[in-house]
């Protein structure tokens, strides 16, 4: 093969050397390889290039690429270490991975503040069937789809620790039961018994919210009068 014509879309660099990779295969005779590009797939992938003979990944690939870009004197390019460059490289790599995990676990961990854990919801509630729930069939240990985590998370539960679909499942069905006979939400109940109040998930709804609406009055301080661990509003 000594030519190849790239009519194919793809935005994995793997595959597109794989399709080059044809053409490159050394033979008796053969001096060179044509590649017509019509989809400019070179500019993106980036056939070879000296990183990707040591690097460890792409991302560590692509950074020691812009560090050789950087190292010119006067315009003109300087000699390097590309081993240095590489370990360079990868400091830099490990440390934009590990900022980057630090900003994910921040807003993991602003999100975790305002929903409720599931645990706490079925104590709450003093719910048996989803404390003791088991999954029995194949589809229940299935992971929870992203329209049961999504639907989850808008009442105010913590998506992230539901185990399986079949969990999911439940524990949907449970909410929708209770917001049909008006009883406490998850929010209502993390923060009343963030509070110090008890099992405020069997209370109703109402009395949860005016209970709300008097410690919002007083400045979001709980009343004098009100003791939590001995309040009872059910």
């Amino acid at each position: 093969v000594d030519c190849v014509i790239m009519l194919r879309p793809t935005k994995s660099r793997p595959l597109y050397v794989q399709c080059i990779g044809r053409g490159l295969r050394l033979a008796e005779g053969k001096e060179d390889c044509l590649i017509l590009d019509f989809l400019w797939h070179t500019e993106r992938h980036e056939l070879v290039h000296p990183a990707h003979l040591i690097a460890k990944d792409e991302e560590i690939a692509q950074k020691m690429t812009e560090k050789m870009a950087e190292l010119e004197e006067d315009g003109e390019p300087i000699p390097f270490d590309l081993e240095e460059v590489a370990e360079t490289a990868e400091g830099e790599v490990v440390q934009d991975r590990e900022n980057a995990l630090a900003e994910q676990l921040a807003v993991l961990k602003k999100r975790k503040r305002k929903l409720v854990d599931p645990l706490q919801f079925e104590m709450s509630i003093q719910s048996e069937d989803l404390i003791n729930y088991s999954p029995s069939f194949a589809w229940e240990m299935g992971p929870a789809s992203d329209k049961q985590l999504a639907a989850l998370e808008k009442y105010g539960i913590f998506p992230e620790e539901i185990e399986n679909a079949g969990k999911a499942t439940v524990l949907l069905d449970k909410l929708n039961k209770r917001k049909a006979a008006s009883l406490t939400t998850p929010k209502q109940i993390r923060f009343l018994e963030s509070r110090g109040f008890q099992h405020v998930g069997t209370w109703s709804f109402n009395n949860a919210r005016a209970l709300i609406d008097r410690i919002a009055g007083n400045g979001w301080r709980i009343p004098a009068d009100i003791k939590p661990s001995e309040y009872k509003g059910a």
